[in-house]
């Protein structure tokens, strides 16, 4: 301070060209001194504040990234899983990539020889089997917990060794994981001297990764020692999954040039986006099954069909699956009735990776499965800013550049999933499926193949009107001879009858090819017939388009099988299924 209180202002002008300052030229002498006494105290910042990272279970990088934006020095990564123990190297060229099992890393000596001393650890152990998507958390949680309890153990024995430079350290998993982690851990339980001290676990939370910015609602639980982030966005102004969209642009656009990266101030040539400009429609099957699974799922309650981008986005998943109920589906862009897959590039987007980060893959599913088991990027940017502003430090990123990946999606020639085919079922696979989204007044109409005699292959398609479920449900089959009397005046006959001729009657003709449908199985003899699910869903399009919601009827002879004893029990739409389906079914030949 003495030294340019004691300069003129022509001297320190000499001073600002020197240490190559901009903005200098109209400023006064006290003002000249403030500018060069910052970029003293930013410059001895920067040469001197470094906080190095380590990140077990490393994965595609999701939990590095977030610290690496933020400017930590990440120093060693470790995964199992040579695909995304790849894509982390490519991308995280300064650091000590390892490609092993951490439980190999058995005893004090080896963590001593493998891993560096670090200001911080961060890990995400593996969640399978702590999901609330496997089998309702009855799965083996054994190999689980051996992995958190190894990181544990590395976390202990680094915090306790002498001259440890250990600060804080962060596990992520699953929130259903929380409920099997202890608040401490003895040395002795986690396989070290039993003379050193517990590990506690000073903080188990569960934070939402779109209170940080990310278009996801994704829950995580995070436990460790570390600053607890503040919440920086809300419910109104949460970022939606058309801000990522948007600025990509839709995949099959071959005019835009330049892509801007919604989360960072980055802008890529279109050629240099990777994973992007690639038809990802989906089959028609997939769509059907997907739709029938979001929007009609009884006690489950209903999912939008297609994903809605007004709102967050659904979580996203490691599995590649597009006919589930947990599949994020688009409407195609200029399509009514066709639906895509988001790319590899969005779903990496909507995980927060910028636009330049590089999945190294031979296919959508290892690329895909990356992003889905990754650390969301926004959530591990908060975690690490929190500390940064704890310590009370100023970092730098180091630069990078990213060499484009190899294998890309882009350079696809055909639509993405147009080989993929569903797997052949047994010819004994049975079926019972109602006609999606109509249920009414507890009854709904069944199709099912039940009482077929499936040893000799015959199969018995049946069309069946349920009332209720469990223990008091009733049922009955209910043919056309006596139904076409009693709706056969009814304003909407003619039209149902002309859309069974033109739509139905020409794609359904063989029980067999019926039963080879519902099997998965497709050949030359069975290509233009229906499959069940396919007629189920255009019969409920069909319903969907009459104009017939308050129509209602009576029908004596259904009272005496279902017990109904109001007047005009029964909506015209049930009914109405009904007949479409016992004429669909009156075409099989067996």
């Amino acid at each position: 301070m003495t030294t340019y209180i004691n300069k003129t202002r022509d001297e320190l002008i000499i001073i600002c060209k020197e240490q190559k300052i901009k903005g200098y030229s109209s400023l006064k002498k006290d003002e000249l001194i403030k500018l060069l006494l910052n970029k003293t105290i930013l410059t001895n910042v920067q040469t001197e504040n470094v906080v190095t990272v380590c990140d077990f279970f490393c994965g595609a990088g999701g939990f590095s990234e977030g610290f690496y934006q933020e400017g930590f020095d990440i120093v060693f990564a470790l995964d199992y899983w040579k695909p995304a123990y790849i894509t982390h190297e490519h991308n995280h060229k300064h650091c000590k990539n390892v490609c092993m099992n951490i439980l190999d890393i058995d005893s004090t000596e080896k963590i001593d020889e493998i891993i560096p001393d670090t200001d911080i650890i961060i890990g995400s152990p593996p969640c399978v089997s702590f999901s609330s998507s496997n089998l309702s958390g009855k799965a083996d949680k054994t190999l689980g917990l051996q992995l958190i309890k190894q990181f544990l153990k590395i976390i202990l024995y680094k915090k306790t060794k002498p001259n440890s430079k250990l600060k804080y350290w962060i596990m992520e998993n699953v929130p259903n994981s929380i409920e099997f982690i202890k608040d401490k851990y003895s040395a002795l339980e986690l396989g070290l001297d039993p003379l050193l001290p517990d590990l506690l676990i000073n903080n188990k939370n569960i934070l939402i990764a779109s209170d940080y910015g990310s278009p996801q609602g994704r829950k995580r639980a995070i436990v460790g020692d570390y600053i607890i982030p503040k919440i920086t966005h809300s419910f109104e102004n949460a970022i939606h999954s058309n801000k990522i969209l948007e600025a990509l642009g839709s995949p099959l656009n071959k005019t835009t040039q330049n892509i801007s990266d919604p989360s960072f101030p980055l802008t890529l040539a279109r050629s240099e986006l990777t994973d992007h400009f690639y038809d990802s429609e989906i089959p028609s099957e997939w769509a059907i099954k997907a739709k029938r699974l979001k929007t009609d799922h009884g006690f489950m309650g209903k999912m939008d069909f297609p994903d809605r981008t007004d709102r967050l986005c659904r979580t996203i998943m490691a599995t590649e699956s597009y006919c589930s109920r947990e599949s994020i589906i688009f409407k195609k862009e200029d399509c009514s009735n066709k639906y895509r897959a988001p790319t590899i590039r969005e779903l990496a987007c909507l995980m927060g990776f910028p636009i330049d980060y590089q999945f190294i893959g031979t296919n959508s599913n290892s690329k895909h499965k990356q992003i889905g088991n990754a650390v969301c990027v926004h959530m591990s940017m908060a975690l690490a800013k929190a500390i940064k502003n704890a310590m009370n430090i100023f970092l730098v990123k180091k630069p990078r550049t990213l060499v484009k990946a190899n294998i890309n999606l882009n350079d696809l020639q055909s639509p993405l999933f147009s080989k993929y085919k569903s797997s052949p079922k047994k010819m004994n696979s049975k079926f019972h499926i109602h006609i999606p989204n109509l249920k009414i007044n507890q009854l709904r109409v069944e199709l099912d193949n039940i009482t077929s005699d499936f040893d000799n292959s015959k199969y018995i398609w049946r069309c069946v009107l349920h009332k209720g479920s469990g223990k008091t449900a009733l049922s009955v089959q209910f043919n056309n001879n006596k139904l076409h009397p009693i709706i056969s005046s009814h304003k909407s006959f003619k039209e149902i009858d002309d859309f069974i001729n033109i739509h139905i009657k020409p794609y359904i003709f063989s029980s067999y090819k019926f039963q080879e449908k519902n099997c998965n199985i497709v050949n030359e003899n069975n290509e233009s017939h229906y499959s069940p699910e396919t007629l189920l869903e255009l019969i409920a399009n069909k319903i969907t388009e009459l104009t017939i919601k308050d129509d209602k009827i009576e029908i004596h002879e259904l009272d005496t099988y279902l017990k109904y004893v109001k007047k005009n029990s029964y909506s015209m739409e049930i009914i109405y299924a009904l007949y479409i389906l016992n004429r669909a079914l009156e075409y099989l030949i067996n």
